[in-house]
């Protein structure tokens, strides 16, 4: 990510959790953070520990992030309006923001975090609204697949599924679709919701069972080729210590040191090379679309 990128980001990160900007250039911006964003970025439990129980208005923290190095107003000089607010008896912690910095990345896993579930429906055409009009929509539980093939070697896949939560139709492009949608986290107006004929839960087993069967379907060449490294090493294995254990058999401490050693060995082998399929869901969400399907 170049600067210009990083710092959209931290933009819209601010404006979505409701942060207030006190003083921005184009290097630079101070920000008082919203509760939410206190929460995610400043690791005080205890502090918010206290504000929850006692029910006090809550202090959140003021920072200055740099997202290039220029000047940029120190405490005390007066360079806009708003100075005052950022210094006026308040400690402003001065961090750089660039790709790799612990911030951003605190900042990616906040998003990603906030992001993992969301509940979302399409925006009608404008002009297209019927004032004395209802249009129906139907609830689309979407996820995102992630999938390993895993040896000594790594590939991943991502399948953004989804399904009608009314009729139980799978579409294996759902997420492709959702892409020229407008999608708000309102209930637009004249809209009214059909019932559902699943369960989420329902739903996601339905999801996760079509995935099995896409996933059994695959070339897992690969996996003999890593099942077949991994007896090669277990061989090699063997064929290291088997003389080593029969020159110590009159020693028996060193003959148990020998084994502990070939086995921890052989169990790195078989994490290392054993193939396996790991499976996790990266976020999902449950969007209202218009029809009936």
């Amino acid at each position: 990510m170049n600067v210009k990128q990083i710092q959209k980001f931290v933009l819209s990160y601010i404006e979505a959790t409701g942060c207030q900007i006190l003083e921005k250039s184009p290097n630079h911006i101070t920000v008082k953070l919203s509760p939410d964003a206190d929460r995610a970025l400043t690791n005080r439990p205890f502090y918010w520990s206290f504000v929850d129980r006692c029910g006090v208005a809550p202090e959140t923290m003021t920072y200055t992030w740099i997202f290039e190095k220029a000047p940029v107003p120190e405490a005390g000089i007066p360079s806009t309006p708003l100075t005052s607010l950022v210094t006026g008896g308040v400690r402003v912690a001065r961090e750089e923001i660039y790709f790799g910095s612990r911030r951003l990345t605190q900042l990616f896993d906040a998003v990603r975090q906030a992001g993992r579930n969301v509940t979302m429906f399409e925006e009608p055409p404008r002009g297209h609204r019927d004032p004395l009009g209802s249009q129906p929509y139907t609830a689309w539980l979407g996820v995102n697949f992630k999938v390993g093939y895993e040896c000594d070697m790594k590939r991943e896949e991502l399948y953004g599924w989804g399904i009608s939560l009314a009729t139980g139709v799978i579409d294996d492009k759902f997420y492709e679709g959702l892409k020229d949608k407008r999608l708000t986290p309102r209930l637009p107006a004249n809209i009214h919701l059909l019932r559902n004929g699943l369960s989420l839960r329902k739903g996601l087993s339905q999801l996760e069972n079509a995935l099995e069967r896409k996933i059994k379907t695959s070339d897992f060449g690969w996996a003999v080729e890593a099942e077949n490294r991994r007896q090669e090493e277990r061989n090699r294995i063997n064929q290291y210590y088997g003389p080593l254990l029969e020159r110590s058999t009159e020693d028996d401490e060193q003959k148990a040191v020998l084994q502990t050693r070939q086995k921890q060995r052989e169990e790195e082998i078989d994490w290392q090379y054993r193939p396996r399929v790991a499976v996790s869901i990266v976020n999902c969400g449950i969007f209202h679309l218009p029809g009936i399907d």
